[in-house]
């Protein structure tokens, strides 16, 4: 591995240490020898997969880092791949540096890690005040082996989506609307998957926690994070409704290595109309969750709205037809949060963790370990855990 390489990987480890010990979760030798052996041992896991190159890599990421290489910035104008310009301006950058894009990419998404799992930490603390546990969810995230193999093996940038939506909930939880809307706006403007965390923008408003206003935020900052490309000579409707012209490349198979609800059906004699029938149940389910948030919307503290946040996140792509093996990241995040706010749930994270694991695993051997249905009813039954966990929250008298 390059000399480069491994000093930014020291850099992003002492970025990491540095996170914990703003937050005051250092305060004993213990706590400190800990969590440096656990950062280590996050980075070496990570750093041992990164000469890996896999499929997308060398399909995809390589070729268009390469396209930028010959046409520059100019290149930002040009219609090349099917991800928004927000993360085709990274490759850009990486087009402009003499270390193999394999290792920017990776060293990329790794920092996207440790910021998702401060992120993480951070909503947490809107629930406990407990060090340990605050320690436990951060480590949680950088340990769990999908996080891992995503931005280590993978080179895949769900870190980076999932950061901006958590951190965008976190915000808002904290009285900083504005703020909250332009995170949201950059996790879907990195990832498409950022709309499974965008309808918890509607608990939030329930919650008294934004004003319609608020939304005002989004678009603008949106279209702001749209702008390099548009300078770079890509037409401005082209760019504002890219993922519309997306919509008919999603394919037809009703599950695509995912453990969702579409996982355990062998056989369905009309797949289109079975998936809209899938679609049809997503957006009863998010009605349904949105219904009980408004319900409950005066006694909705933190906790609460994490359930909701969960319920949201992982329910609805465990419904929708023509799911990928990844769109659970998120999900997955969340859980952990969920987990470490109340111990008793943390079956659900464990649950969701299998379940999108043995996706991944067979992503890589081209074989199940299990059949696929057991991802599925494993991501079901986390999916009742979080109802549970929701369900029993009591209501802040507070509010």
């Amino acid at each position: 591995m390059e000399p480069f390489v491994v000093a930014a990987l020291v850099v992003e480890l002492a970025a990491a240490f540095f996170l914990l010990w703003r937050e005051k979760l250092l305060n004993s030798p213990k706590n400190l020898i800990i969590s440096l052996l656990l950062l280590l041992l996050a980075m070496l896991l990570r750093a041992s997969m990164f000469d890996f190159e896999s499929g997308d890599y060398t399909s995809f990421l390589a070729p268009w880092t390469e396209f930028f290489r010959e046409h520059g910035f100019a290149g930002l104008g040009m219609e090349l791949g099917n991800y928004n310009p927000p993360y085709m301006y990274l490759l850009w950058l990486f087009s402009l540096i003499g270390v193999s894009e394999l290792y920017l990419i990776k060293l990329c998404s790794v920092l996207f890690d440790i910021l998702l799992a401060w992120a993480c930490m951070k909503l947490l603390s809107l629930c406990t005040e407990s060090r340990w546990k605050l320690l436990l969810c951060f480590f949680a995230v950088l340990l769990f082996p999908t996080f891992i193999i995503n931005s280590g093996k993978w080179a895949q940038c769900d870190s980076i989506y999932s950061f901006f939506g958590i951190f965008a909930v976190y915000l808002a939880l904290t009285d900083r609307p504005w703020l909250s809307m332009a995170s949201m706006a950059a996790s879907l403007a990195f990832k498409l998957q950022a709309v499974f965390i965008m309808p918890v923008f509607a608990v939030l408003l329930f919650a008294k926690k934004l004003k319609l206003r608020h939304f005002l935020a989004f678009p603008a900052a949106y279209i702001i994070y749209m702008l390099p490309a548009v300078i770079a000579g890509r037409p401005f409707a082209e760019v504002m409704t890219l993922y519309f012209s997306q919509a008919g490349t999603v394919g037809d198979a009703l599950c695509y290595n995912s453990p969702s609800f579409a996982s355990a059906l062998s056989y369905v004699s009309d797949p289109a109309a079975f998936s809209r029938l899938l679609i049809a149940a997503a957006f009863v389910f998010m009605l349904l969750v949105l219904a009980c948030a408004f319900v409950r919307r005066e006694g909705a503290d933190a906790a609460l709205i994490i359930g909701f946040t969960a319920l949201l996140v992982l329910g609805i792509p465990y419904f929708l037809p023509h799911m990928h093996d990844r769109y659970f990241y998120a999900a997955g995040a969340v859980l952990i949060v969920l987990a470490c706010s109340d111990l008793r749930f943390f079956p659900a994270p464990l649950l969701a963790e299998l379940a999108s694991l043995h996706c991944y695993l067979a992503y890589f051997s081209r074989r199940y370990i299990v059949h696929p249905r057991w991802g599925g009813l494993a991501m079901l039954a986390a999916l009742l855990i979080v109802f549970i966990y929701t369900a029993t929250r009591k209501d802040s008298p507070e509010n």
